[in-house]
């Protein structure tokens, strides 16, 4: 009798063991794929330099034909502004946010002064800007981009 006793709690110690193991492979599987990151890769950090051309080829494509004219330069920087938007979100940078600010005007010779200020975080966040001229206009367009945590 004592032999058929001892060998039923050894039958429950194996069998724990191997919950016990599964148990484990499971949490290391669990914290393998559940890792979180906060910031952006590298590769997946927006690139300044990719957005300049863009801005470069749509405002020299959109304005290049163009003459200043007053009651179409509102339209024009809404159709600019969209235009960068949508071909910067092709450039596929994840969980960014952009904001695209346009500035039109006629080259008639006076300065322009402008400045931007904001709260972000200097290692994730960053912007791109390019200029255009012709004989009568000037357009800035700045594309702002937040990393969105």
């Amino acid at each position: 009798m004592e032999s058929s006793s001892e060998s039923q709690p050894m039958d429950n110690v194996e069998h724990e063991e191997e919950e016990d193991s599964g148990e484990n492979v499971d949490i290391a599987e669990a914290d393998s794929t559940n890792i979180y990151q906060i910031s952006p890769k590298l590769d997946e950090k927006f690139k300044p330099l990719s957005a300049k051309e863009v801005i470069h080829n749509v405002l020299f494509d959109y304005l290049s034909t163009k003459e200043y004219i007053k009651d179409d330069a509102p339209t024009w920087t809404k159709e600019i502004a969209d235009i960068i938007r949508d071909k910067i979100k092709k450039l596929e940078f994840k969980k960014y946010k952009y904001m695209v600010n346009i500035v039109l005007g006629q080259k008639n010779g006076a300065g322009l002064k402008m400045g931007t200020r904001c709260i972000w975080d200097a290692e994730t966040d960053c912007y791109a800007h390019d200029c255009f001229t012709n004989d009568s206009l000037f357009c800035v367009a700045a594309v702002y981009a937040v990393y969105h945590y």
